[in-house]
């Protein structure tokens, strides 16, 4: 690793941490908060490119764990959400030949829009799964067979909607934010892209 890639990497992980204890969140009726912890990490994948971006990801599970209200539990569930988003814009990137460097404003919301779709596809069903067999029942101390019928009986819609509506606003917070706070840096700097 060069000492660019770990400042860079130093710089947003940290900014990742302030706001996951800062009060810039907005808290959903289903118990998720729409933050802004993971756009650092999105900045990163496309400044430093997927595997600095994983190694990001890997370094904020452990500051979540140490940090946030809901330990190490919450920083799990973030890694493999963000991972998912991480993966759409891998996926979306290699499938578009996209590249932040030459892009036109076509290709680049053809590349958007089409990670979102892939990172949603990847993220909403991992989280419905981890949220069933894993953060759920340990969350709130129940067997699994308990959780959806617990989880519709509060919010009274089915439980794939209680955890894939805030997950989807997330992702698109995520992703457009992560993606247009990068472009005034690419393009005043396009030599520090990987």
């Amino acid at each position: 690793m060069k000492a660019r890639e770990i400042a860079l990497i130093g710089l947003l992980l940290s900014l990742s941490l302030v706001l996951e204890v800062s009060p810039l969140k907005v808290p959903t009726q289903w118990g998720m908060s729409i933050d802004l912890v993971a756009v650092p990490m999105i900045i990163i994948y496309v400044i430093m490119g997927f595997w600095s971006s994983v190694t990001a990801l890997i370094l904020l599970f452990v500051g979540l764990s140490l940090v946030s209200s809901a330990s190490w539990l919450g920083a799990s569930m973030k890694f493999f959400a963000t991972l998912s988003l991480v993966l759409g814009l891998e996926i979306a990137k290699r499938i578009t030949k996209f590249d932040f460097k030459n892009c036109n404003e076509k290709k680049f919301v053809i590349f958007v829009v089409l990670a979102y779709i892939i990172g949603i596809a990847i993220r909403i069903p991992a989280m419905v799964a981890m949220n069933y067999y894993y953060a759920l029942p340990l969350w709130l101390g129940i067997p699994k067979e308990q959780v959806i019928p617990t989880i519709e009986e509060w919010f009274h819609i089915p439980f794939w909607l209680v955890i894939g509506i805030p997950n989807a606003i997330q992702s698109a917070v995520d992703i457009i934010v992560g993606v247009f706070v990068s472009l005034p840096v690419i393009r005043a700097l396009p030599h520090i892209i990987e």
